[in-house]
């Protein structure tokens, strides 16, 4: 929620309590430019000016004599020389005391505010202490008890917890809290403290403070309900809200960072309030975790926080009866791991899979009660990784488990570990660990090669069963194929020197499509098989350029910069051993994506030289007719693409680029031949429909550019940016509605997709025109 600012803003101090109920909301004043005794000038006599001075000129004096005064008496007795003075001239000098801005004057400001028997100044001293606070100057002093004065002046209510809610998504590693209390005459005000809670890095995220009234106090409520529909919010007590603000300040202290600004600049109110408060109420021990997790949820969420830092989930996500804890209270648990994660930094984690063990089936007959209990027992098991550096503390972790494949150049570790779950209060909880990775590794090498062999079986008949079904194929075979992985692992600990089963586990990671692991197999198949180390060195290098370009490398601009070195490193390295043409073509490539055009240029005339194969010589051509595109050198590139497609026909993109040349050249009926030869080999290559869709939209002949999109949708539902052509191509037939409807489905598969954008302002900007 935002905080209000500009013209109104509530008094934001812990001493709130103790001001007069009738006070509470002023408009806000232009700051003054003018000097103070300029501004007193203007309002009051040369006499009247000289006795604000003399206050002022004592006023420190006077904050001292209120932070010794134990009673209500000793303040009254205190404040007697400003009492005496004209009420004009104690509006000047509070209104001077702001100029001073300094929480001495500020805490003359609350006990004028409190004791004052003048209305009038009263509010004065509330208005100056807004003031004073939107600078960041908060009072200090805390006023004694006060009783109604006799002169029937109605004096504030100390505040008292009123109720407060949390999200029940403490999983999510961070929550928002809510907590109020009653304050003011007859409490007919409420404050309120809202702080979002980060418990990975953050802590204390975000932290707003506004005073309401009840009325508005209620609507709050309703509209934090309101703005986490997807989360449960569930009451909590004082002690618990102040429970997970002390869990949040902690992640700050531990992570070294700094609690949200608002939350410092409030820091007397949440001190006074939540931190040192006496009377909490109970503490019930609630978690605030999502109760609805399923027990695959519930794994997942555990090894999250366990990687991300977040020991007091991991904890709390932990049976009663479990395993692990081995006697920690929570508090221990939590310092004994972030003192592994202080020297392991485990960061990154990634889940490869997650499911339930089908469960054993037995022979014998079992009781109703056995099975039942057996409905309340899950067996999850889980393939993830995460980067870290190896650390002796990793051994104080029974939880911790073994990483069949290091990458040594990211740190990250693969596991494979499996999870019992039981339900407690209708809440999956974990209860033992096993650490299946390391399991496999003591299997004999008989067994683990007719594991790898099953599922390599199960994974030819699911391709057969599901090759039209692609979701179905993906939950059924990427999990084996992370287990064959952990297999393979434990195969090569068993037989390093044997180059098939270092080779198989490469194909394997190749099949998930993750180079990172692909890169830690190559490393070991270049360091033990020398008479293959050039061959092995190049796919290294391309694998290292791969990975560099992935996304997750992508947002990491140091690792992004670090894995392109490595990988021209490492072709240069397999060009020393064996001056082979595909290592210079992998090495124009990486220049070519690198933008170094001219490099890229000279590695591929060195592979010409080299009497290249046709498959090579047609990549070199290609390559080289791209370098000369990039140079707007059209008429040169073309002899080249056409020199690949004699060599092979079929070139990835060759047909395209012959087009694309072309139809920069002016020459269309060129260019649509090109075309469409490269829509004969690649049906779903978007750039070719919106190519000739242009074309034919030059040409006037709109029925086959909409023949076009219309092909194009069909053969690739799921292009935003054919549905958005398709949406451009009826809007200029006239067809408005139609292309409105194509736009929509665009929007809904992605909306911020270039193209998507483009057709969506050009249909609005025509549209109005129209």
């Amino acid at each position: 929620m935002a905080k209000d600012k500009q013209c109104y803003f509530p008094l934001d101090s812990l001493y709130t309590s103790w001001y007069n109920p009738h006070d509470t909301q002023v408009g806000c004043e232009e700051p003054h430019s003018m000097s103070r005794k300029k501004e007193i000038e203007t309002t009051l006599s040369q006499e009247e000016i000289q006795q604000v001075q003399q206050q002022l000129v004592q006023y420190i004096r006077l904050a001292q004599t209120l932070h010794a005064s134990a009673t209500q008496e000793e303040v009254e007795s205190a404040l007697a020389p400003l009492n005496t003075l004209s009420e004009k001239i104690q509006l000047a000098l509070l209104k001077a005391l702001v100029k001073e801005n300094t929480q001495e004057a500020a805490d003359i400001l609350v006990a004028v505010n409190v004791f004052s028997t003048s209305k009038e100044v009263r509010k004065e001293a509330r208005r100056s202490l807004i003031r004073l606070e939107a600078t960041k100057v908060y009072p200090q002093w805390t006023p004694p008890s006060t009783q109604v004065s006799a002169l029937g002046v109605k004096i504030a209510h100390p505040p008292r917890f009123w109720r407060g809610c949390v999200t029940q998504a403490r999983e999510q590693g961070e929550v928002t809290v809510l907590l109020t209390w009653e304050q003011g005459y007859d409490y007919e005000d409420v404050r309120a403290l809202m702080f979002v809670l980060n418990y990975w890095r953050d802590g204390v995220k975000d932290t707003w403070i506004e005073i309401v009234g009840k009325r508005r106090a209620n609507e709050l409520s309703e509209e934090f309900h309101s703005r986490f529909a997807d989360v449960a919010v569930v009451d909590c007590t004082l002690a618990e809200g102040k429970r997970l603000l002390e869990e949040a300040l902690s992640v700050n202290a531990w992570r070294g960072t700094t609690p949200h600004k608002d939350y410092q600049s409030h820091l007397p109110i949440i001190d006074g309030l939540i931190l040192r408060a006496t009377e909490l109420g109970e503490d019930h021990g609630q978690s605030f975790i999502d109760p609805q997790l399923t027990p695959e949820e519930t794994t997942a969420n555990f090894i999250g926080a366990w990687s991300l830092g977040d020991y007091g989930l991991t904890y709390d996500l932990l049976s009663r009866d479990n395993a692990l804890t081995e006697g920690l209270s929570r508090d221990e648990w939590i310092a004994r791991h972030r003192a592994w994660a202080d020297e392991g930094q485990p960061a990154r984690v990634e889940l490869d899979f997650i499911r339930e063990r089908e469960p054993r089936q037995s022979a014998l007959w079992l009781p109703t009660t056995v099975s039942n209990r057996a409905s309340s027992r899950k067996d999850i098991e889980a393939g993830w990784s995460v980067e870290l550096t190896d650390t002796p503390l990793g051994g104080t972790l029974r939880e911790m488990p073994m990483g069949t494949a290091v990458n040594k150049e990211t740190g990250r570790h693969w596991f494979w570990t499996s999870y019992i779950l039981v339900q407690e209060q209708e809440q999956w909880r974990m209860q033992r660990f096993t650490d299946e990775g390391a399991s496999v590794q003591g299997l004999a090498i008989p067994e683990l090669q007719q594991r790898i062999q099953n599922y390599t079986q199960d994974i030819e008949q699911n391709a057969q069963k599901y090759n039209k079904d692609v979701q179905l194929f993906l939950a059924e075979v990427p999990w084996r194929l992370v287990q064959m992985l952990h297999y393979s692992d434990a195969l090569i600990a068993h037989l390093p020197l044997d180059r098939k089963v270092c080779e198989d586990a490469y194909n394997f990671s190749v099949m998930l499509g993750n180079p990172e692991r692909t890169m830690v197999y190559l490393e070991r198949m270049a360091d033990r098989f020398l008479e293959y180390r050039a061959d092995t060195l190049r796919r290294l290098g391309a694998t290292q350029i791969t990975y560099a370009y992935s996304e997750r490398a992508q947002h990491m601009p140091d690792r992004h910069k670090r894995f392109l070195a490595l990988g021209e490193e490492t072709l240069r390295a397999a060009i020393a051993l064996d001056n082979a043409p595909t290592s210079y073509i992998l090495l124009a490539e990486l220049y070519l994506s690198m933008q170094r055009n001219d490099e890229a240029e000279v590695e591929l005339q060195k592979a010409l030289t080299l009497q290249p194969g046709p498959t090579d010589e047609a990549s070199i051509e290609a390559g080289l007719g791209n370098v000369a595109m990039r140079g707007e050198r059209l008429e040169e590139a073309l002899p080249h693409f056409q020199r690949a497609v004699a060599l092979d026909a079929a070139y990835p993109g060759i047909w395209f680029n012959i087009g694309f040349a072309h139809r920069l050249l002016g020459r269309f009926e060129d260019a649509e031949a090109a075309y469409q030869r490269a829509l004969q080999l690649d049906q779903e290559d978007i750039r070719v429909y919106a190519e000739l869709i242009a074309i034919n939209m030059n040409r006037g002949d709109k029925q086959t550019a909409r023949r076009l999109a219309e092909q194009g949708v069909q053969a690739n539902p799921e292009a935003a940016e054919l549905h958005a052509l398709l949406a451009s191509v009826l809007f200029e037939m006239g067809e408005q509605l139609n292309a409105l409807r194509a736009l929509e489905k665009a929007e809904s598969i992605d909306p911020e997709v270039e193209m998507v954008r483009h057709v969506r302002q050009y249909i609005r900007t025509a549209g109005k025109k129209r």
